[in-house]
């Protein structure tokens, strides 16, 4: 009997840390992107003019990099419009990916996902060196982005199945954390890999190990089973067997709908904006800095596990209620942290003050992985693929917004104050709603429509 037990914790062990690890791939494959196209370009966007750099401040793109092949010439806005491909990407799977994903489709999507996305990123230097198109790369940087958009909610939807409900914050937030992991491997990889091997040799590995993953997991999925816990699945491919009129009804959904849209904006900035305007006031090789930009992020993920095991000390001795505990982490994230975003604006060209705010800036976003993040697993564990599909859908058009709009619009003339604006006082207003409507409360009576509809059909 305890041999089973164990056998069946260690599975879901197994489970999950292959979704910490996809989690991590999918985010360093988007940083290393950004470090890529500094590499390649003749003039990229971190060292283009408009970007008014701190007076005596030197930057090298490159310089000292092995690259073999010819550095591309593609203007500020082709460039732009490429960075934007990948939530571009995001928009067109995120949702019905999370919804088939709910309908108990989970683990095909998931092994299907990290295929596409592992092909894509083996193609992406051959479009750039061998066709020198940007188009080319736009595709396939779309193709990842598609394939990313139904990690979150196939990850959910694994969670709310298997993860028992005493440990459901805790397991979740280490799952979800893969994230903030990926941020700090991506810088890693990128600051190590790029300069001592090749532009080239760099997408190749992170391709292979993809593949790798996807080999694993198709295993994994003939041959190791999960125990469902709670199961919500039809395997219906209909839309709306998820009681969506319900949901959007409430208040607390509405609310963290807001949330997942002005976190999105804040992410798209701290991890694509801050590393070009650090180059600004720091200087430096913009690639080898990866290996700098990599420290906060590993303190960030350190963090993210530490306060998920604050949370439910907090919550089981009682000291605090699981809504405060909630809404006091997505005040963290949505508004002291975009306050530290400005301030990093407000010091100008002092380096050090720079560095601190930077640092803070990136290790308070922990605080959304056991907020906003797992907030549909509090609602109902039962349809969280659907709902972090949907939540996702806001994450990718705050992301968009950032890079496309506020950025990508103004490219030519440049205003980096407008830019630190919109990031800090977006997710503030975004986060007023989560903050007066949110909570963590499971909604069972959405379960229950689901039940008599099913009864009725019967």
């Amino acid at each position: 009997m305890i041999g089973n037990v164990i056998c069946a914790q260690g599975q879901v062990i197994v489970w999950l840390l292959m979704m910490f690890l996809a989690y991590a791939y999918m985010i360093a494959v988007r940083l290393h992107f950004t470090y890529s196209m500094m590499v390649m370009m003749k003039s990229p966007l971190v060292a283009a003019p408009h970007n008014d750099h701190c007076p005596g401040v030197e930057i090298n793109v490159g310089i000292n990099s092995t690259i073999d092949e010819k550095r591309m010439d593609w203007s500020l806005e082709e460039q732009s419009i490429t960075m934007s491909a990948y939530f571009i990407g995001m928009l067109f799977t995120v949702f019905p990916g999370g919804v088939y994903a709910n309908r108990g489709y989970e683990r095909e999507i998931m092994g299907l996902c990290m295929f596409v996305s592992a092909v894509s990123v083996i193609f992406c230097p051959i479009a750039a060196v061998q066709l020198h198109s940007w188009i080319a790369v736009f595709v396939l940087r779309f193709f990842v982005g598609c394939a990313f958009g139904p990690v979150a909610p196939c990850g959910g939807t694994i969670a709310g199945k298997i993860i028992p409900k005493s440990s459901r914050a805790l397991f979740s937030t280490f799952m979800f954390s893969g994230t903030i992991f990926g941020a700090f491997s991506g810088h890693l990889f990128s600051g190590l890999i790029i300069p001592n091997t090749s532009h080239s040799w760099s997408f190749f590995i992170l391709g292979t190990f993809a593949i790798l993953w996807s080999l694993i997991w198709m295993v994994m999925f003939c041959k190791m089973p999960y125990k469902v816990l709670e199961d919500a699945s039809n395997h219906s491919l209909s839309v709306f067997s998820t009681p969506w009129k319900t949901a959007l009804q409430s208040e607390a959904y509405i609310s963290l709908l807001i949330a997942s849209l002005g976190f999105g904006n804040l992410y798209s900035f701290i991890t694509t904006g801050l590393p070009i305007y650090t180059a600004r006031v720091l200087g430096g090789d913009a690639v080898k800095n990866g290996v700098n930009v990599c420290q906060p992020w590993l303190m960030c993920w350190i963090t993210s596990i530490a306060v998920g095991l604050l949370s439910m000390e907090l919550i089981v001795a009682n000291r605090l209620r699981k809504n405060t505990v909630r809404k006091l982490y997505a005040g963290v994230v949505l508004v002291v942290c975009p306050l530290m975003v400005l301030s990093i604006r407000l010091s100008n060209c002092h380096s050090s003050q720079t560095k601190i705010f930077i640092w803070m800036a990136i290790i308070l976003l922990a605080f959304e992985r056991n907020s906003i993040r797992i907030n549909s697993l509090d609602l109902c564990p039962k349809f969280a693929g659907s709902l972090i599909a949907l939540s996702d859908v806001f994450f990718s058009v705050g992301n968009v917004l950032d890079l496309f709009v506020a950025r990508n619009i103004h490219v030519k003339d440049f205003d980096w104050n407008f830019v630190f604006y919109i990031a800090t006082f977006f997710p503030i207003v975004c986060s007023v709603p989560f903050l007066l409507f949110g909570t963590a409360a499971q909604q069972t009576h959405w379960e229950l429509v689901r039940y008599r509809r099913s009864s009725v059909s019967t």
